[in-house]
This record gives C-alpha cells, sequence and structure tokens, in this order.
C-alpha cells in the first residue's frame, strides 16, 4: 500500500507569521495535533500541540517556533516506510509533497487505519481462489455454500463439468465454461467477453497438458468474475475411464 492511498489531501496549513493563539485555536477546532507551515506554496515548517502546550506567551509567531527541518515524504512511499519514519523519529505524522510543493499529511492514526485495511484485504477471497474452492467441492452442500459464500464478495459465478478424449478437451473446456458463463450471467454473449473466458481456459489448459500432455480426461470448471478479471479453475482427472491418472489442478485468468 502506497502513501497516495491513505493521505489525507486536505490539509490545513498555515503561515509562518500567525501566532501560536490561532494555532492552538486551529487544533483544537479541527481535532488535529500537528499543522504543516507554508509559505510561497513550499513547507518550511511544522508545529505540533506539543510545541505549544508550555508556551505563555500566546503573541509569539509561529516562524519563531517551528520546526524547520521537515520530513517528509512522497506519494510513492509505502506504509512500510513511512511507519519506519515515524518510529526512527519519534513523530506522528509527516507532510506528503510532489516537487517541494504540499500535497497531503500521513499520520501514524493513518497508517495503523492502513495496516488494518491491508489485512482486510488479504482476507477477502480473490477471484481466484474463490474458482479453486468451488471447482474443488465434492458434495452438492458443500459447492451451494461455496456458491453463496462467493456471491458474498459481489462476485458473478458459474460451474459446470465436462470430459473428452486428448483431441477435443481443450475445445470442450472452452465451450462447456463459455455456454456456463453465458448461462449464469457471468459474461455477457459478445465477442469480448467470451474472448476472456476463452484465454483463461486457454491459461489453464496449457498448464494441464504440460503435466499430462496426450491425455484426455473429465473435470469441474469453475468460472468467477471480479475485481476486473475472470478466473477459471479446471479440476479433475486425466486418463482412461478417469481412473488412471492423479486428480490435477490448474487456474487460468483473463482482464475483462
Amino acid at each position: 500500500m502506497l502513501v497516495r492511498e491513505l493521505m489525507s489531501e486536505e490539509v490545513i496549513a498555515i503561515n509562518p507569521n500567525i501566532t501560536i493563539e490561532e494555532a492552538q485555536r486551529l487544533m483544537s477546532v479541527n481535532s488535529i495535533g500537528r499543522l504543516v507551515v507554508v509559505e510561497d506554496k513550499e513547507v518550511i515548517g511544522i508545529i505540533t500541540d506539543g510545541d505549544l502546550v508550555q508556551q505563555t506567551d500566546l503573541n509569539v509567531l509561529i516562524r519563531e517556533l517551528m520546526t524547520q527541518e521537515v520530513i517528509s515524504v512522497t506519494e510513492n512511499n509505502s506504509v512500510q516506510e513511512v511507519a519506519q519514519i515515524l518510529s526512527d523519529n519519534g513523530i506522528g505524522g509527516v507532510p506528503v509533497v510532489k516537487e517541494d510543493k504540499l500535497v497531503g499529511i500521513v499520520t501514524a492514526e493513518d497508517i495503523v487505519s492502513g495496516y488494518v485495511k491491508q489485512e482486510e484485504d488479504k482476507a477477502k477471497l480473490s477471484p481466484e481462489s474463490s474458482a479453486i474452492y468451488l471447482s474443488m467441492t465434492r458434495s452438492r452442500e458443500y459447492e451451494n455454500y461455496w456458491l453463496d459464500k462467493i456471491k458474498g464478495y459481489n462476485y458473478k459465478v458459474a460451474i459446470t463439468q465436462t470430459g473428452a478424449n486428448a483431441e477435443n478437451l481443450p475445445i470442450k473446456l472452452r465451450e462447456s465454461m463459455t455456454v456456463a458463463a453465458i448461462a449464469r450471467g457471468v459474461i455477457k454473449e459478445n465477442f469480448r467477453e467470451k474472448l476472456a473466458v476463452s484465454n483463461a481456459v486457454k491459461d489453464a489448459y496449457t498448464q494441464l497438458n504440460l503435466v499430462n500432455p496426450g491425455l484426455g480426461g473429465g473435470f469441474k470448471v469453475a468460472i468467477v468474475r471480479g475485481r476486473g478479471r475472470v478466473a477459471v479453475a479446471v479440476f479433475g482427472k486425466f486418463g482412461h475411464a478417469l481412473v488412471d491418472g492423479p486428480e490435477q489442478l490448474a487456474v487460468g485468468m483473463s482482464v475483462i
């Protein structure tokens, strides 16, 4: 995750010639702990509530109290890099700059939120893993469980079974998957979307054929559409009468 994904773009920046009293009021009203000091659109300092807390003369100008050696980051820094910067320097936030101009601010609270979001995203099912789980189900009950779970992520999904000899297997896989995808509303019946399914099936079949060249087989095939792509998982056996070979799994993907 990069800084641009979690930084606050609406930064409350101040002029170095305002007083401590004005700065305290801004922090209080906006419930923030730091203000970026800007002059001619460039960051020249930073002031925190810790800098202000022991000041008795409220008419002192910010330029006399601000930290001038400002630690800043760019939009392309990673969350991990910024977390390390904050930790190493014992600070709670840093301005984000682009070509020396202020474009945002990122705080320790933002970093924590970013880590939480990152973990939540990891916990979500991807189209690829969804297709794998569904293709490997062995009972109707378990199949329905995964269908409901996958649809809960707002993915579109279809499942079918097919088998053929070595010569016809790639064609049968593509045709059966395309028909099922159209019937279940995973794709529309147009060339671009059918091509995406065809490419995903081809990707999966190529993997299977490398392991078992020249063999037909029988397979359960699942297709899941989500996050701008379609994923196809093919699970089953190669071999004569579908009993000779071990079970095989392959996954193909295509942008849609």
